[in-house]
């Protein structure tokens, strides 16, 4: 439902909000199998790594295990949360434009969004509590399994002994435990729009815009993770039973974000200018400039380091400690970020860096193109053009390395493409 109200003939204020329901499924993995998550891998191993497990004419002689209360012992498994319904978003916003001249138009609008129980796929209910980690060098022990014989001697926990940590498990039969579809994110966004445009007249138009915003959530880190047909051991969740340590800015958050494009045709004679669509007045050619440049703020980068010593305990990631300011005096792409920032956290500890701590490089592009029309007869022009992307051959870089405690951590390895100039010939009938 919207409002709106008439102030002036050249002001107006429009203000509206709206309700959206979605599907959890459609958001979370919109790509995945029908099946999924019932599914489960059944492997056949060799004997003794020298005789093939079976022969592929043949076919394998495994069988899956029956659907019982037992089928996933020993192994990684779904489970679904029945009482979690569907996630909705709200949206609101409140513009106002200005009409300046009688082609020329500005707006301001405030946007603003709320979406509930986004899906959160990726993390593992089998994990310790923060508190059991700290017992420390202990839960690493090996002890005498309680389920030897009961599990799969093919599962990791299967042996006779198993660590002291995978016992204090919730579901010590299980490696991984995952909600499938488990809809519990939240995000938020507020955003400050300005607009001028200028519809097209004395041969010119053009649109400039820009926008300022925070994208917050808890949720997006999930979309970076490939989603399995399984529950998977790296999941980008720092801790299962926290929520609030995944609340970060968004891995989509773009604070500022700058476009302007114009098109301009060239006086060709008084009065008279090209236009695309044939021929003006009684001139046969002529000229038209366009161009777009972009200005984007870099987006926000999660790290890690190289080991997570905590993966034992069912912790998907370990975050590294910030011990300072992570931009360096100048930045290079070497050095894109200061190595002295960051510490590695050690086994038995969660790192103190949020979710999204750094971000990666801005981004900024000017095309431009020259369009040169010639009329051969009435009925058929020829456009000779010329187009210039990355105008000022500013190499739009990739992220950077994002692992601490690797090499290569803080460096820029590769780039987008330089300055491209195109020809071209077209023939309009």
């Amino acid at each position: 439902m919207g409002l709106s109200y008439l102030f002036t003939k050249k002001t107006v204020v429009r203000a509206g909000y709206g309700l959206t329901f979605f599907d959890q499924a459609g958001i979370t993995t919109p790509f995945t199998i029908p099946q999924f998550p019932f599914i489960q891998t059944a492997a056949q191993a060799t004997l003794d790594n020298k005789k093939p497990a079976f022969v592929l004419a043949n076919g394998p002689t495994v069988q899956p295990v029956d659907p019982t209360p037992d089928a996933g012992l020993g192994q990684g498994v779904f489970s679904v949360d029945r009482g979690l319904g569907s996630g909705y978003i709200q949206q609101w916003n409140l513009a106002v434009q200005r009409e300046l001249t009688s082609s020329l138009s500005a707006e301001v609008a405030y946007v603003g969004s709320k979406a509930t129980h986004l899906g959160v796929p990726d993390v593992n209910l089998n994990q310790l509590t923060v508190e059991q980690l700290a017992l420390g060098s202990p839960l690493t022990k090996s002890v005498p399994n309680p389920f030897f014989g009961e599990l799969p001697p093919s599962s990791s926990i299967g042996g006779p002994t198993v660590s002291q940590a995978q016992l204090l498990k919730p579901f010590p039969r299980f490696t991984n435990v995952s909600l499938y579809r488990n809809n519990v994110g939240n995000s938020d966004y507020h955003g400050v729009q300005a607009k001028l445009e200028k519809r097209f007249s004395r041969g010119l138009t053009f649109l400039f815009s820009y926008t300022h915003s925070k994208l917050i959530d808890d949720a997006s880190s999930v979309f970076d993770a490939s989603i399995l047909t399984g529950p998977i051991a790296n999941y980008p969740v720092a801790d299962s039973f926290n929520r609030r340590l995944e609340q970060d800015v968004s891995n989509g958050d773009i604070p500022d974000f700058f476009v302007a494009s114009w098109v301009y045709d060239l006086p060709i004679g008084p009065g008279h200018r090209f236009h695309p669509s044939g021929v003006v007045g009684k001139f046969t050619n002529g000229w038209q400039i366009s161009g777009i440049v972009t200005v984007e703020s870099g987006i926000p980068l999660a790290l890690t380091q190289t080991t997570n010593f905590n993966a034992f305990a069912g912790f998907g990631t370990q975050r590294p400690n910030c011990v300072g300011d992570p931009v360096p005096s100048e930045r290079t792409t070497s050095a894109y970020f200061d190595p002295a920032a960051f510490a590695i956290a050690p086994q038995f500890t969660l790192g103190s860096c949020s979710r999204n701590p750094v971000r990666g490089p801005a981004y900024q592009d000017a095309d431009l193109a020259f369009i040169k029309r010639t009329m051969i007869t009435e009925r058929f022009s020829l456009d000779f053009r010329t187009e210039i992307f990355n105008l000022t051959n500013t190499p739009p870089l990739n992220a950077p390395n994002v692992v601490f405690g690797s090499a290569a951590f803080g460096t820029i390895t590769s780039a987008g493409d330089p300055r491209v100039i195109q020809l071209a010939l077209k023939l309009n009938f």
